[in-house]
């Protein structure tokens, strides 16, 4: 899906974005060449209504920003030229970007397209030298490209819907809300996710924590959701992600989404024990459903991760003859803070949990006790 094609959804609440000299040169959406061979994407030149250029919420699309990043990203992360990443984003006072920027501050659509086809000739130079190949390590694709990628994702498959995601019950276990990628980065740093992990997001909702997993590591990536509005939207997005990092000439990581109950899918019990790093969200879970994830957990490998929002085991656990059989007594854990701008649900902070399988305390201390 288009950037153009994202707007034509809700086009009665966008307007021009750009003053024109006249009536002649005056257009609505602008083809930007992308990285593939013969790859483009016509983007909408209009904005919301709405628009305000000192708040830009999540769900309002400005196209023409999102059109400057792909410019941008191109430049830094995709195309292996000195020259052209000069041409681009190097000259402070002649290069494309600044063309771009001084566009679009200035509100001038012919100075705007002019700057745009420059970068699509560039683009093609570029393209015909083989130049076209990521500039970074196989497998590690930087925060920021996988987040505009997701983020572009998002904008065309989500938004302009979005109003479809609150329809849940509320205080109930299927409440919807986002972690956002700068906290997702912090957790694939903080479990050491890689190329080789695999990765399950038990209740993903839309799936965007799968597709920036997948996308900035090249894990195997699977994530399953119960209800049917946010999982019919991870699978359109899951799409959307193929061709996308396709168009950008990304490897990634494998990714499936699930339209069923973790906690009753053969699909999970079977993807269970293969996993080492295990998201669950369980902010809204009700004690009976948390419990129930502990059961599941009892069938992940040593030294699997789960990382929640509220903890399964407490932080100050001590294993005891009364409690040694319990689930909670093969689980080390670790408290970590998050702050503002981290999840959807809330501008506050809070702090997440990263639990580890580490049945070697048990062995202790039932080794201690002669039981063993």
């Amino acid at each position: 899906m288009s950037s153009a094609d994202a707007v034509r959804q809700s086009e009665a609440q966008y307007e021009d974005f750009f003053q024109w000299d006249d009536a002649e040169s005056r257009v609505r959406s602008i083809e930007l060449n992308l990285p593939a061979s013969g790859a483009s994407e016509i983007f909408s030149l209009l904005a919301p209504k709405s628009h305000d250029r000192e708040s830009e919420p999540r769900d309002e699309y400005l196209p023409v920003n999102d059109l400057m990043t792909t410019v941008h990203a191109i430049a830094t992360y995709l195309v292996d030229s000195p020259p052209f990443y000069h041409a681009v984003c190097g000259d402070k006072e002649n290069g494309i970007m600044r063309c771009l920027e001084r566009a679009r501050n200035r509100r001038c659509g012919s100075d705007f397209v002019h700057a745009v086809h420059d970068f699509n000739q560039l683009l093609d130079v570029e393209r015909d030298a083989d130049h076209v190949r990521p500039v970074f390590s196989k497998g590690a694709i930087p925060s920021e490209l996988a987040v505009h990628v997701i983020e572009q994702i998002y904008n065309r498959i989500v938004a302009p819907t979005v109003d479809m995601l609150r329809q849940y019950k509320a205080f109930s276990n299927n409440v919807y809300g986002e972690i956002l990628p700068t906290l997702i980065s912090e957790f694939i740093e903080r479990s050491g996710i890689s190329h080789e992990s695999v990765f399950i997001d038990l209740g993903c909702g839309i799936g965007n924590v799968v597709l920036q997993v997948a996308a900035q590591t090249g894990c195997s990536a699977t994530g399953v959701e119960i209800m049917e509005v946010p999982a019919s939207f991870a699978n359109r997005q899951a799409l959307e992600f193929e061709r996308r990092m396709r168009l950008y000439c990304m490897d990634h990581g494998s990714v499936r989404i699930c339209h069923a109950d973790f906690c009753e899918s053969s699909d999970v019990q079977l993807l269970l024990p293969t996993a080492d790093v295990v998201l669950v969200n369980n902010y809204a879970f009700d004690s009976t459903l948390n419990q129930n994830l502990l059961q599941m957990f009892l069938d992940l490998k040593e030294g699997t991760k789960i990382i929640s929002l509220k903890p399964f085991v407490a932080p100050d656990y001590k294993i005891s003859a009364r409690n040694i059989y319990s689930p909670e007594s093969i689980m080390s854990v670790r408290r970590y803070p998050y702050w503002s701008k981290c999840v959807s649900w809330t501008d506050s902070g809070g702090e997440y949990f990263v639990q580890t399988i580490d049945r070697s305390r048990v062995k202790e201390f039932l080794a201690k006790r002669g039981m063993i």
